[in-house]
């Protein structure tokens, strides 16, 4: 079941202390800024989610964990108690939300620490969300930590070349390259909110374009409820190919091309720094 052992030890010995002595000192924001390493662990957890909730549903026989529940007197199952420390950490932004919300402006310390604090908790699902999607890629060769961090993953229709009939893909954009996956479908559902998936799903990966290699569209004439932008590349194998992204509300499409736009901006420096120093 993961490191559940962890997350109950900083809880019990570290943070419920720290956030007590807070209270007083109305220093909330700072406990949560000064735990970042420590929520790191709800990463990991929510990582191995799948595969404990995969284990438990191949249990051929379930009465002795039935009569535990039954022994202790528990209204929730197993299942439910291991869902626990996910539902806790989408609740976490919510907490501090409504105390940024009550904190008066003069008090402009606390107001800073707790917008940090924020920040931090408004990553660490998404970071254990990206990391569940690209745990469920199957097909790809290479070590997608050369690729840099996982910044963004998400689903989309694409267009191939022109192609009037749109697919589903699943694209996920690293520092250095975007990866196009294909939608497998599995027996089991995968269970969503909003922020974190909390069963397994299953990709088959399709293409790996270096964003080296790559430009971007951000207006297509077509394109009236500004939902579409455009990836051409570049390298000599596959000049002249060209992916039409169709995301699914314009907020998504606006992230993805803001994101990419940076990327690519840092990939032509780099590249200008590397050729200025071969010239030296």
């Amino acid at each position: 079941f993961g490191n559940i052992e962890d997350i109950y030890h900083f809880h019990n010995k570290i943070f419920l202390g720290e956030l007590e002595k807070a209270v007083e000192s109305n220093t909330i924001g700072s406990v949560f800024c000064n735990n970042i390493a420590n929520f790191e662990m709800y990463a990991t957890y929510c990582k191995n989610k799948p595969q404990s909730e995969a284990f438990l549903n191949q249990l051929p026989d379930r009465r002795f964990l039935v009569q535990c529940q039954r022994n202790l007197n528990h209204i929730l199952d197993l299942s439910s108690y291991l869902l626990k420390p996910v539902q806790r950490i989408m609740k976490y932004h919510l907490i501090l939300e409504k105390l940024l919300k009550y904190t008066p402006d003069r008090a402009a310390k606390r107001r800073i620490q707790l917008e940090e604090a924020l920040l931090i908790m408004e990553r660490v699902p998404r970071y254990a969300n990206n990391a569940i999607h690209l745990m469920g890629l199957e097909g790809y060769n290479g070590n997608t930590e050369h690729l840099g961090q996982l910044l963004l993953q998400e689903s989309f229709l694409v267009y191939l070349n022109g192609q009037k009939k749109p697919t589903p893909r699943q694209i996920f954009i690293f520092e250095h390259a975007m990866l196009f996956s294909k939608p497998v479908a599995t027996k089991a559902p995968v269970s969503r909110n909003k922020t974190l998936t909390t069963s397994q799903p299953k990709y088959a990966f399709k293409a790996h374009l270096p964003l080296s290699e790559v430009g971007i569209t951000r207006y297509l004439p077509d394109d009236r409820s500004n939902v579409q932008f455009q990836i051409q590349v570049y390298r000599k194998e596959q000049r002249g190919e060209s992916f039409v992204i169709q995301a699914a509300t314009t907020a998504i499409r606006d992230q993805w091309i803001d994101k990419l736009e940076e990327l690519l901006f840092i990939q032509f420096e780099s590249m200008k720094n590397r050729a200025a120093s071969n010239m030296l």
